[in-house]
């Protein structure tokens, strides 16, 4: 019986786990499919941020804080709305390795 339901809970986790892939396909129209792109002819390309910026830009762009136009940071915030907090992390590692 515990391991049915370890291996219940180890499932569904799972299953939660963030999907970087998938949430970047909302970015990758303006920024490009690695990131390459100058978006919107102001960011910088993401590919060539580490791996830090990325996590002090996507958490800015989320809280509200970031310098971007509020023309631009609500697009931002809208496409975002599926990353958490939580997922940042492993969000800016995903686009790190799309170089």
């Amino acid at each position: 019986m515990i391991k049915i339901v370890l291996i219940l809970v180890v499932s569904s986790l799972a299953l939660m786990a963030f999907d970087g892939k998938k949430a970047y396909k909302q970015c990758a129209m303006c920024h490009g499919k690695k990131g390459e792109k100058v978006a919107m002819k102001s960011s910088p390309k993401l590919n060539a941020l580490s791996q830090d910026q990325l996590v002090i830009s996507i958490k800015a762009l989320l809280d509200g804080s970031s310098s971007v136009s509020s023309k631009y940071l609500g697009l931002h915030k809208k496409k975002l709305k599926k990353v958490q907090l939580e997922d940042v992390k492993s969000f800016a590692e995903y686009i790190s390795g799309l170089k």
